[in-house]
């Protein structure tokens, strides 16, 4: 079940759509007490699709879980460190390539696509980490 916030927005995001969509496709000879009980089963029908993912998120989870209780200790190792080490590896890139002219070192000539994938690494790694702490957050979890 979401929580009250999750809800809320979800139901009023919901409820706009369904209002439009309403409004612009049925025929104005329906009574408005028809329409009303068609957008309600329309929001209905949107949040039971939210709780059917979710629902599909948390088995994926579980499942994922379960499989890795009986791998060997360094998968469950490197489940856990493959981003920070690669988002580190990339910054350590940078920093390298921002410092080693300064103290004597060749540096390593980047191009665009090493540039874009370094930048794309490092925001992934924080801005994901940032969408699971808030989520983390809003749901209970720390």
């Amino acid at each position: 079940m979401p929580t009250p916030f999750i809800g809320d927005l979800i139901e009023s995001t919901v409820g706009k759509v369904v209002d439009k969509i309403t409004d612009k496709y049925l025929p104005p000879s329906m009574s408005e007490k028809e329409k009303t009980e068609l957008k309600l089963e329309a929001q209905r029908l949107a949040i039971d699709e939210y709780k059917t993912a979710l629902s599909d998120v948390r088995g994926a989870r579980a499942l994922a879980g379960k499989e890795s209780e009986g791998a060997p200790g360094w998968t469950k190792v490197l489940t856990v460190t493959h981003r920070p080490v690669w988002s580190f590896v990339m910054l350590g890139v940078f920093v390298w390539t921002v410092l080693a002219q300064y103290i004597g070192f060749p540096g390593i000539p980047l191009t665009e696509i090493h540039k874009e994938i370094m930048q794309t690494v490092i925001i992934f790694y924080f801005g994901g980490r940032s969408i699971e702490k808030a989520a983390g957050t809003v749901w209970g979890k720390s």
